[in-house]
């Protein structure tokens, strides 16, 4: 078989395990079959993989942090801070449909996603109902049970 088109082979068969679109037992029996027993290197792709999902983790984190302490610690007003928190939510819904294979990571910005539509169904009760906690139990159960709904369909 040509060279070439043998690593083309490879570098597709590759592409397969790393996306799992076979299971990993096959993708090794077609490598050793294809590359004549000998298994080629895989390991920068993992290292960089774990190295991507650090910096994507760290990144969700201090994403989140800021927009706490956005929330908290500062003295803008309630409606930048709802603005604020409502752009956070959809930043962590992208981050979720970017992540979507990614088993921790994407629980990270699952989380952030979902804390910070707390932060704003908490903030938006405190706008419109100003020490009412009654308003915020509605707003929460409706939120909850919306998500429920969400999650098993």
């Amino acid at each position: 078989m040509d060279e070439m088109r043998k690593k083309i082979i490879i570098q597709e068969i590759n592409s397969w395990k790393e996306s799992r679109m076979l299971p990993e037992q096959y993708c090794n029996y077609l490598l050793a079959l294809y590359g004549q027993g000998e298994l080629p290197p895989s390991k920068s792709n993992e290292t960089a993989s774990k190295k991507n999902d650090i910096f994507f983790g760290v990144l969700i984190g201090t994403f989140f942090a800021f927009i706490v302490f956005l929330n908290y610690f500062t003295e803008i007003t309630i409606r930048m801070q709802m603005l604020m928190t409502t752009i956070s939510i959809l930043v962590f819904g992208l981050a979720v449909r970017r992540l979507k294979g990614r088993r921790i990571i994407f629980q990270m910005a699952l989380m952030g996603m979902v804390l910070s539509l707390l932060l704003l169904t908490v903030s938006l009760a405190e706008f419109m109902a100003p020490g009412k906690a009654g308003i915020l139990y509605i707003f929460l159960f409706i939120i909850a049970d919306s998500g429920f709904y969400w999650a098993i369909s």
